[in-house]
């Protein structure tokens, strides 16, 4: 599943793009502006607001010499289009809810990164989560705990999960400048703890670091 285009798990049709384009739009619009928010052709798009139109999940109305099209929410479809639509949110929800329930030993920080976090995927993208190990858990079960969280993301996107471990003494010690770390601090999801509190620890090896190299 490409976590940024749900709709790709269903359909490779331009329908999902443009029911989505309509759906976070919340206001009606020409074919030119779905064409140029989907990144899609005028008469590729133009087919689409057809055939959804006559289907009822879009509402065509005039508007001048213009015809704008919108989405019918009460459509007997549109609370599933709208699940869909929001699937991304409620992945990340359900990832917290998963890292709540499955570990002994909770982890300090953890976010997804990666081409899931930024909305770059491809269909061979897999999905990564950064998960930060505290001091005095045991590393074994913590293991044991993150690959039990990748089989349960994998269910629910269908995608390879790739948990990265990193304990809470190497974050604020040695590897703090870890560039993979710096790349979650700016881009990453998070999905359990504090985003400011985990760059902000980044932030202070990093100074004793550099103080100490300077001595």
């Amino acid at each position: 599943m490409q976590v940024q285009s749900p709709f790709l798990a269903i359909t490779r049709s331009l329908d999902g793009s443009v029911l989505e384009s309509l759906v976070r739009a919340h206001q009606a619009m020409s074919i030119a502006e779905i064409a140029r928010s989907t990144e899609n052709s005028y008469a590729g798009v133009r087919s689409c607001v057809l055939r959804l139109s006559a289907q009822g999940t879009v509402h065509a109305s005039p508007a001048g010499k213009l015809t704008l099209y919108s989405f019918n929410a009460d459509h007997i479809l549109a609370p599933a289009i709208r699940e869909i639509v929001g699937a991304r949110a409620r992945l990340w929800e359900r990832i917290t809810t998963a890292i709540t329930e499955t570990f002994a030993d909770q982890p300090i920080y953890a976010a997804v990164f990666g081409s899931a976090a930024t909305g770059t995927m491809t269909d061979e993208s897999d999905i990564d989560i950064y998960l930060e190990r505290p001091a005095g858990a045991d590393p074994d079960r913590f293991d044991v705990d993150a690959d039990s969280l990748a089989w349960q993301v994998s269910r629910l996107t269908g995608n390879e999960v790739r948990p990265l471990i990193y304990g809470e003494e190497e974050v604020s010690g040695a590897m703090a400048d870890q560039r993979v770390l710096a790349d979650i601090a700016r881009d990453g999801v998070t999905v359990a703890g504090d985003d400011a509190g985990f760059r902000r620890r980044l932030r202070r090896a990093s100074r004793a670091r550099s103080d100490h190299a300077a001595r």
